[in-house]
């Protein structure tokens, strides 16, 4: 059983992103976060979508594109809640964040503005589902793994 529960800072960079966090929600069975961040960075791991950094609107794409698996692959619950974690050090022992998207759109765009990166990693709160961001050389790769 996890008990999100983090400082101000974070809350203020997800508030900046138009993510609601939910600080007290008990989230339960899901794997810790540096065992994902081992499986989505994996060697043998290859991205479902990778967009060109050198494109005029790369960002903008992988917004859209990401928003577009996330739904596909019901990465938030029906209360529309999935877990987060944003790139940065210390990433992994921050835990996961559990969020609902208030804006609906251009994530990874809102978390670069924020965070200064379009890297993170979403996950269903049953921890069965995951679709993350990462920055590989001169592309954006979007991940989806199935946990169960």
């Amino acid at each position: 059983m996890i008990v999100i529960s983090h400082s101000s800072e974070n809350r203020s960079i997800l508030a900046s992103c138009g993510l609601d966090l939910y600080e007290d929600e008990v989230i339960k069975d899901v794997p810790e976060t540096l065992a994902v961040v081992q499986i989505v960075s994996s060697t043998h791991v290859r991205p479902v979508v990778s967009i060109s950094k050198g494109l005029p609107n790369a960002i903008e794409e992988l917004s859209r594109r990401w928003h577009q698996e996330a739904k596909g692959n019901r990465l938030a619950s029906e209360q529309g809640k999935f877990l987060l974690m944003p790139a940065g050090e210390g990433a992994t022992s921050r835990g996961w964040f559990c969020v609902k998207d208030s804006c609906g759109e251009d994530l990874p765009a809102r978390l670069l503005k924020a965070n200064g990166s379009v890297e993170f990693i979403g996950m269903s709160l049953d921890g069965e589902r995951v679709c993350a961001v990462s920055e590989e050389d001169d592309e954006y790769w979007i991940v989806v793994e199935n946990l169960d």
